[in-house]
């Protein structure tokens, strides 16, 4: 009689990166893992991989998830944030907890169905901070605390904004987790990197134009300059054709994006991941939330598509 040894399954640990709206991305993932049958053991998460991480920790249906991002009026929701002076960042925050505590079943880590690891970052020194314990909702918020946009999080004796500054899509801790196994998914579509060259003319200021700066400069209106620092307006390139300069939230995120492309390719060769999955985002922006239905299908294609590699885990 021969005998046969088998081995346990491996434990499978999900790394949700960053992404702003492409990281909807996650739920089509989660999507797929679940209609297989494929087990999660453990979740990291930073930025919205944070949050639907969270989700998917303390237990809500991945099925709620779709439903929500597709139903969101997210341009009605833009009236929860709560603008602020500007001192550390333009909104606060608080509101936006509260949709989180809306969506949250649970309030700490320990109630979590699986392990889950929240990365953030040390805004003063740099560091990547690992959250796993305690409060789960000042965790959050400061896991997705968008640099700039929201205030840092006070935890401790630190101010943690998101994680994806220094980790991307937090691969590296999910060991300590208990996993086995890493699957990745980078919601960061990649970027063509060659160096181009442009020629830039200096034409003079018109009259016209500087007399416009004087008087906002002078303005007592504060909506006036609200619009000058908000505003969408539009420039002339070279060849005529008109273009609109991208608001303070666009450039904000996509100065992020920029330097997220780049250290997510450095974090992904220097740490060990068995798949990583990287849907293909292409065309679709930072701030893009109304196309969650197009994300989320991407999300569900990429992971089909490795279907096989994931079952051989």
């Amino acid at each position: 009689m021969t005998l046969r040894l088998f081995s346990a399954p491996k434990k499978i640990g999900l790394a949700l990166g960053s992404g702003a709206a492409r990281g909807m991305v996650h739920i089509g993932v989660l999507k797929v893992l679940e209609q297989e049958q494929i087990p999660i053991s453990a979740v990291s998460g930073t930025s919205i991989g944070a949050l639907i991480g969270a989700l998917y920790a303390a237990g809500v249906p991945v099925s709620e998830m779709e439903e929500v991002a597709n139903s969101v009026d997210w341009i009605k929701m833009a009236r929860w944030v709560d603008p602020r002076v500007p001192v550390s960042g333009l909104i606060d925050g608080k509101r936006i907890s509260r949709f989180f505590e809306e969506l949250l079943p649970v309030r700490s880590f320990s109630d979590l169905k699986i392990p889950l690891a929240m990365l953030a970052t040390d805004v003063e020194t740099g560091e990547a901070i690992v959250l796993k314990q305690g409060d789960l909702l000042t965790a959050l918020r400061a896991a997705v605390a968008f640099p700039g946009i929201f205030t840092p999080v006070n935890i401790g004796d630190r101010f943690l904004v998101d994680g994806g500054l220094c980790y991307p899509v937090p691969v590296h801790i999910l060991k300590d987790l208990g996993a086995d196994a890493v699957i990745g998914v980078c919601a960061i579509p990649k970027v063509d990197k060659t160096d181009h060259e442009a020629f830039i003319p200096a034409p003079a200021r018109t009259t016209k134009e500087a007399k416009s700066l004087l008087h906002i400069l002078r303005s007592d209106s504060i909506e006036s300059l609200w619009q000058e620092i908000f505003g969408r307006k539009k420039s002339e390139t070279n060849n005529g054709k008109e273009r609109k300069v991208p608001s303070i939230f666009r450039v904000f995120a996509q100065s992020v994006a920029i330097m997220e492309n780049q250290i997510n390719d450095l974090r992904l060769q220097q740490n060990t991941i068995d798949i990583l999955i990287r849907p293909d985002l292409a065309g679709i922006n930072l701030l893009e939330f109304n196309r969650a239905r197009d994300v989320i299908q991407a999300g569900e294609e990429a992971t089909r598509r490795l279907l096989d590699e994931i079952r051989d885990l």
